[in-house]
């Protein structure tokens, strides 16, 4: 029953904010794994371990603060074959910031990743608000400076509950077009390296691909 009216809650969210990314497309089976909250240096680095043995690619938003400190994982990610995109400058909702304030520290997260990796600056486009809170007004503005919001159809609260739970929930959930959240900063990797490591096998005996954010956003509007 909850992952019923979840899925209608999501589809609900998708037409009342169509310029926003809540899942794919629902005729493909594909999916999304998406990480938040990093770099971080002891975490990512068993994240990316664990996505490279079973070849899958997928898309880290980075905290820029973190970006800053640790370029040498930013480089790492974007060279495993990752999508880079945008967590935010320091872990504050976005209303909670100044316009002006909030487009400076944006810019500046992704002025400094395409600086590391030597990208264009429109390949780092896509945002995800912390903890997904975001209002008409910010949505406006983020369209307005050339930003994508993105959110998510699965957020497990990994960092609070047994692996186990996390395993199955994410199994449960999945549909077509799944928009999966973990989170590899504030060291949650010790858990989420294990999580993935077993949902990876599990997913893709349903007969599910992986892809990036940037490749869902483009199928969605083939």
């Amino acid at each position: 029953m909850r992952v019923v009216a979840l899925r209608s809650f999501y589809r609900r969210m998708q037409r009342r904010h169509p310029d926003v990314l809540f899942y794919g497309d629902e005729t493909r089976r594909e999916l999304a794994l998406t990480f938040d909250d990093g770099p971080h240096p002891r975490d990512t680095p068993r994240v990316l371990d664990v996505l490279a043995k079973h070849n899958v690619h997928a898309t880290f938003f980075l905290v820029g603060q973190s970006v800053q400190r640790y370029p040498h994982l930013v480089k790492q990610i974007y060279q495993a074959g990752h999508q880079l995109a945008l967590h935010c400058y320091r872990h504050i909702p976005f209303p909670m910031v100044n316009p002006s304030m909030l487009h400076e520290q944006l810019e500046r997260a992704q002025n400094s990743i395409a600086e590391i990796c030597r990208i264009s600056l429109n390949e780092i486009r896509h945002v995800r608000p912390p903890y997904g809170i975001f209002t008409a007004k910010t949505l406006s503005l983020l369209t307005q400076w050339n930003f994508r919001l993105v959110m998510w159809s699965s957020i497990p609260p990994h960092w609070m509950q047994p692996v186990r739970w996390t395993i199955k929930q994410v199994l449960d959930e999945v549909i077509p077009g799944s928009v999966i959240v973990l989170h590899d900063g504030h060291g949650h990797g010790a858990r989420v390296a294990p999580i993935v490591d077993t949902i990876i096998p599990g997913l893709k005996e349903m007969g599910f691909d992986f892809i990036k954010i940037e490749n869902m956003e483009m199928r969605r509007h083939e």
